[in-house]
């Protein structure tokens, strides 16, 4: 193993066959260069599809509290709804995945137990500008500066979204977000999107600063072995690190989203789950999952893509290399593969 300087000496050193065995922080974006360099570095480039639903996915803060102004909107489910419909994922899928990602909302893989159903996978993730528009004027959102954009309804002005994304991911949460913001200036909604370093986006998080957060929904779908990013079920959730608090403590600290009966039905059924049978949890995490696409505290934009530790780069004198391998949280990269089994060949 070796420590490099940032993600694109990584990828340079990896494209000079550098490396036996890479797949985090490959970037899905330098796929072509990879493959015009296989026979030249002497590697092969392999690609491992997750099964969850989004790699970028606009977590919105349920339990933010820093601008009641915001926090309200937060909280409206037409402005979600609005939000969701307004981004173009065709647009983000072909530019930021070349195409090989699959455009939709945050619901898992179909082949996962857990999936309600073909349909949720276009639940609010379709473009539809029009509707957009009218669902944040039936909201009440109905006035607009100058420039077209939205104005707050206590008299302060335009209604502005701070968007943290992460710098040294797995993506470039950066540039999807900056994408996501000219989309969405169609529907006259402006969203400032904010590159921080990982350690103070996480301790703003962590303090319930964050208004808005691009974050992947890896783990998620195994609900139960991996719920944060799906249902803020813990303090480390982006969707509501308050909630999260408030549900892990019993109720002892944090908040309880008592203004919202599906965010709480959620949570019942999710506590439910840990005494039913696999057939009856089953049931109860596609129930869910219809209230989490529904919702959309989550907006999912592409997913089911080898862009999150999908890439993986292997020196062709290593033997007993899987042609496709486990990707997600619960068996990352390398483990997946069994890394005792491997070899090298003289």
């Amino acid at each position: 193993m070796t420590l490099a300087e940032n993600l694109e000496v990584a990828n340079l050193r990896a494209i000079a066959g550098e490396y036996d065995w890479q797949e985090r922080h490959m970037d899905l974006g330098k796929l072509p260069v990879f493959l015009e360099n296989q026979q030249k570095g002497n590697y092969t480039v392999r690609l491992d599809p997750a099964s969850n639903g989004a790699d970028a996915t606009i977590q919105l803060n349920q339990s933010y509290q820093g601008d009641p102004e915001i926090a309200m909107w937060l909280r409206n489910r037409d402005f979600r709804h609005a939000l969701a419909i307004g981004i173009d994922r065709d647009q983000l899928n072909e530019t930021f995945w070349l195409g090989l990602g699959t455009p939709g909302s945050v619901v898992p893989t179909e082949e996962s137990p857990q999936n309600p159903g073909p349909d949720w996978r276009k639940k609010w993730a379709t473009l539809d500008v029009k509707q957009a528009n009218e669902l944040l004027d039936k909201a009440g959102l109905d006035k607009k500066d100058s420039e077209g954009y939205r104005l707050r309804t206590d008299g302060k002005g335009r209604l502005r979204f701070e968007v943290v994304t992460v710098g040294g991911s797995f993506i470039p949460f950066q540039r999807i977000g900056e994408m996501v913001a000219q989309q969405v200036k169609k529907i006259g909604l402006e969203l400032d999107v904010i590159e921080q370093e990982r350690s103070l986006a996480f301790k703003r998080r962590d303090g319930n600063e964050l208004q808005i957060i691009l974050w992947a929904n890896d783990g998620s779908e195994l609900l139960y072995a991996f719920p944060v990013h799906a249902i803020p079920v813990q303090p480390d959730s982006f969707i509501g690190p308050e909630i999260g608090r408030w549900y892990a403590s019993g109720g002892e600290r944090g908040i309880k989203p008592d203004w919202d009966p599906q965010l709480l039905k959620a949570l019942e059924l999710f506590a439910a789950a840990k005494g039913q049978t696999r057939e009856e949890s089953t049931k109860t995490a596609q129930e869910i999952w219809k209230i989490l696409a529904e919702e959309t505290w989550s907006i999912g934009t592409v997913g089911l893509s080898p862009a999150v530790m999908g890439v993986r780069v292997v020196k062709n004198n290593v033997g007993n290399v899987p042609a496709r391998q486990f990707n997600g949280q619960h068996g990352r990269t390398p483990c997946s593969s069994h890394p005792t089994t491997l070899f090298f060949m003289s």
